[in-house]
């Protein structure tokens, strides 16, 4: 049985592995006959340039006219660019698909039923989306961090006389990353003709930031009723590290509350763990027998939403 559902995995994490395999391919043959058709054969004239950008969501046709059909491939396309990640949304669904055919396999090869077979495969499909927003939560997170750094720099250059595009350009030379590259592309958007009110609402959508906003509301009200923006942009700052300075007190204030809730997450786990390497024959019931797989489930179920509910509290907003 173990092996069966081995196997199983083994070929859902094979055809994720040629659907990515094929999707790279496509793409690079495509590249390759462009190249062909412009260098080959002693055209005469100039060859044809792509000069927009490549808006497709995967590089398989139907698939992509799919994603464009449910109107989700804009909002995955997103979350990928603030994850810092550079694979295409066609990949993503393709990766949650192939866990869910994974979770459903093994859910049903070890319990013989479809309840599981089911709950494996909800359990299981949304892990690579998970993982993009982890990524994408800690990108926001640095940048959040980086954030107040770049206001001083910035702050710095417009009371040294410099006018506010030459001192975002300042700000995209010298931060550090993610700052230095959204800001990179505000100053390109700028150059390349895009009205300045457009890049700095470009730049609040690509970066998912209340600080940013601050930010960015400051300068268009400044550009729209006139005053120092300099001094504006400094309480600006100082008002982020305020926020940074609170967020930190309730971190410390509800640092029990958070501790409680890994104790209670993993305390029933753990018993189960004991119970099952000191006493193998009181546990075994609960993994072969109907009732015990049912309140397992259920135990799980009821876990999972104890977390969700200590998370909610202690997740107080500023």
């Amino acid at each position: 049985m173990i092996l069966t559902a081995c196997l199983l995995i083994g070929l859902a994490v094979l055809l994720a592995v040629i659907g990515v395999a094929l999707e790279r391919r496509a793409a690079g043959v495509r590249a390759l006959a462009d190249r062909i058709k412009q260098y080959g054969g002693g055209a005469k004239e100039l060859p044809e340039l792509a000069i927009e950008r490549d808006r497709r969501y995967s590089s398989l046709p139907w698939f992509d006219r799919l994603l464009r059909g449910l109107n989700v491939g804009p909002r995955i396309e997103l979350l990928l660019y603030q994850a810092g990640m550079t694979m295409r949304a066609g990949v993503l669904v393709l990766l949650m698909a192939t866990f869910a055919m994974g979770g459903y396999l093994a859910g049903y090869v070890f319990f013989h039923r479809l309840g599981p077979a089911l709950l494996g495969l909800v359990l299981l499909a949304p892990l690579p989306y998970m993982f993009v927003v982890y990524k994408k939560n800690q990108r926001m997170k640095a940048f959040a961090q980086e954030f107040p750094d770049a206001l001083d720099l910035l702050v710095s250059a417009l009371r040294a006389g410099l006018a506010f595009s030459a001192a975002m350009q300042i700000v995209a030379e010298e931060s550090p990353e993610p700052v230095r590259g959204e800001f990179a592309i505000t100053v390109e958007e700028q150059s390349l003709g895009i009205d300045a009110r457009e890049a700095m609402v470009n730049l609040t959508n690509r970066v998912d930031s209340i600080d940013l906003r601050f930010f960015v509301t400051a300068v268009l009200l400044q550009r729209d009723t006139g005053g120092n923006l300099a001094e504006i942009l400094h309480n600006t700052s100082v008002l982020i590290r305020e926020r940074f300075r609170i967020l930190g007190d309730i971190k410390t204030f509800t640092a029990q509350g958070r501790m409680t809730g890994w104790i209670l997450s993993i305390l029933p786990l753990g018993m189960a763990v004991m119970m099952y390497v000191t006493s193998p024959e009181w546990f075994k019931p609960m993994l072969t027998e109907g009732g015990g797989r049912v309140a397992l489930i259920v135990a799980g179920s009821m876990q999972l939403l104890g977390i969700l509910i200590i998370r909610k509290i202690v997740n107080i907003k500023v």
